[in-house]
Parts: structure tokens; sequence; C-alpha cells
């Protein structure tokens, strides 16, 4: 299966179209989205850049975006594992949304005891989790020099250990990690240019890192 990993476009549709152009020759199966699709947004402009992502779509929203935007996922052919599981052929997908509790006022948290009782509930035998919250202590350094993943995400990686994590939300730490059974990705945010390719198999992950090109 081939995969390609976004997060935190922040309402930046003209680089959601150019993403949709530079990805065509790789031809992903599915587009997995870790949140922050709007910037503060609505679920008229969370509609707008789905729809301009046109391949299948796995997603869960982030702190950046009021919770209602997940009633666009259906209308846009976006799979929901916001607190949900899906199967697509034969990898299991799961997830959530939103993030852990911040220091500052933004649309969509929850406590790190509801991420665990949610997570927990739908990650078993998982493939793939998506978060739009890093497990704490991986590619979750900020700009302060703290980490600001959630501790209730890594104990439930560490339970399930699923093939791959992917997340966004701290900006500053693209990257990519193997830990275990699981490798870890946070692609960085696309309003910025940053995007992971993957070819995921039953004996392998390969990923790669890229930047949008300028054309």
């Amino acid at each position: 299966m081939r995969l390609a990993l976004i997060s935190d476009i922040h309402g930046s549709l003209a680089k959601v179209r150019r993403f949709s152009r530079e990805i065509e020759d790789f031809s992903p199966d599915v587009v997995v989205i870790a949140g922050d699709i709007t910037h503060f947004g609505g679920k008229k402009e969370a509609s707008d850049i789905l729809l301009a992502i046109p391949f299948r779509k796995v997603a869960v929203p982030g702190n950046c975006d009021p919770p209602e935007i997940v009633e666009t996922f259906e209308e846009t052919d976006t799979e929901d594992v916001h607190g949900r599981r899906v199967e697509i052929g034969e990898y299991v997908f799961a997830g959530l949304g939103a993030s852990n509790p911040l220091p500052f006022s933004t649309l969509f948290t929850y406590s790190e005891e509801s991420i665990h009782t949610i997570l927990d509930s739908v990650a078993r035998d998982a493939d793939v989790i998506v978060t739009h919250t890093p497990p704490y202590g991986i590619l979750d350094r900020t700009m302060f020099g703290h980490n600001g993943g959630s501790e209730a995400i890594k104990k439930v990686i560490d339970s399930h250990k699923p093939r791959l994590s992917v997340f966004g939300h701290i900006h500053e730490s693209p990257g990519i990690e193997r830990n275990g059974h699981t490798v870890f990705i946070n692609p960085g945010p696309l309003k910025n240019g940053n995007y992971v390719t993957i070819e995921l198999d039953k004996e392998d992950i390969r990923a790669e890192r890229h930047h949008l090109s300028e054309k």
C-alpha cells in the first residue's frame, strides 16, 4: 500500500493543490491527514481543502479545527478515524484528533485521561494509528525546548504496538523514527511544504520525506 502523509495544513488551499499535483505520479492508495486541516476555520474551509485532494483519505481533526469539521469527511471521500477505526484493504487504521491540554486557547483539546480512554478503545490490532498530537518524547520537541506530546498516546502506542504512528502538531520536529515494532512519523506542516511518502507491506515500511517544489 502506498501512503502519503500530511499534517498541519492550516487552511493553505494553495499548498494542498500543489501537493495534489505533485503526488500524482506516486499515486497513493491513501492520503493520511493528521489534523489542523483549517486554521480556526469552519466546515466550508475544511470541505474545500479535502475536496482538493483527489485520492482516498483518512483524517483526524487538530486542535485548530472545530470539532464539527468531521461532518465534512463523508462527503469529501475522507475516512473518519477520530475515535474510530476503519479497514482499508488488509490494513486497519485507527486514530484520535484534537490535542492534549495546552497553555493557550485553541478549539479542540482533551484531557490526558480522555485521550487514553478513547484511543485505547479503538487501537487494538491497528496497523496505523493517526493522531494529531505526538506520543510524548517522540518528535515532539517544541521551539521552547520541552516535549509537547501526550503521555496517554505514548502509553497506547506502547501497549498496542502499531506498525506506524502518524502525527503532527509540533511543527518544529518533523522526522522519521523507528522504535521497536513501530515507525513514528511527523511529516511536518504541509503549510510549509512538508510531506512524507510511504510504501507499506507486511515485511517493511519504506518512508521518504519531501518538500513541495516551487512550480
